[in-house]
């Protein structure tokens, strides 16, 4: 007895339904793209967490190709000048002449 009642009360919904959403095609296509923009491989929140992971990688990939470009500049000054390499070689190794003292000085934290 409930099951026919539930069965008129989906019926009489459906009735309401206009005659082009109660083809079967139609509601397996929506069925079709409901599925497609939320559960599939390619959905909207898989695009959209993909889209941000390359934002954040081009970012990166800026980031890092400027580091290059400095590292090269930097690189060429040292093989072509001898006042940069000395320069490098006494503030980065705190490299000296054999008459010279070093002193270095920290600040307390």
């Amino acid at each position: 007895m409930a099951r026919k009642k539930l069965d008129i009360n989906i019926r009489a919904w459906i009735d309401k339904l206009p005659p082009s959403l109660r083809n079967k095609y139609v509601v397996a296509a929506i069925v079709y793209g409901f599925w497609m923009l939320l559960f599939d491989q390619h959905s909207i929140m898989n695009q959209y967490r993909l889209n941000k992971t390359l934002q954040e990688l081009q970012t990166k990939k800026a980031y890092f190709e400027a580091e290059i470009e400095k590292d090269s500049r930097k690189r060429e000054n040292l093989s072509t000048d001898d006042r940069h390499l000395e320069q490098f070689a006494r503030e980065e190794h705190l490299m000296k002449k054999d008459d010279e003292d070093i002193f270095i000085i920290q600040k307390k934290p």
